[in-house]
């Protein structure tokens, strides 16, 4: 069995650190292929937003129709919800309180996010 380790992640910065370095890290417990499959993740956000930023110079091209801004939402909510499953106590509370993951929104018992 792979060993659990404590990682720091940056969303904003789109990377996982080994230790603690700015304020906007998310702390999680997890394998190094676990880790590698979040950095996977990391880099399409990445990839995404290097695409939304030709748009966005566009002033009559509306961001709420456009593919990559939609494809960046979808990889987005991927990414927290990979945190969510690696990520300690406070960061599981963290992102609960940012109320993005729709697994969380509907608590229903027989809805397959649901947790206690």
């Amino acid at each position: 069995m792979a060993m659990k380790q404590t990682y720091y992640v940056s969303i904003s910065g789109k990377r996982v650190e080994p230790e603690p370095s700015i304020n906007d890290q998310l702390t999680v417990t997890a394998t190094l292929e676990e880790i590698g499959e979040l950095q996977l993740l990391l880099d399409q956000i990445q990839r995404d937003d290097e695409k939304t930023q030709f748009r966005a110079p566009i002033p009559y091209k509306s961001a709420d129709h456009d593919e990559a801004t939609d494809k960046f939402n979808e990889d987005i909510i991927k990414v927290y919800d990979a945190v969510y499953a690696l990520g300690t106590k406070e960061t599981k509370d963290h992102i609960r309180e940012m109320n993005i993951l729709p697994k969380l929104q509907n608590p229903d018992y027989n809805y397959p996010g649901y947790e206690r």
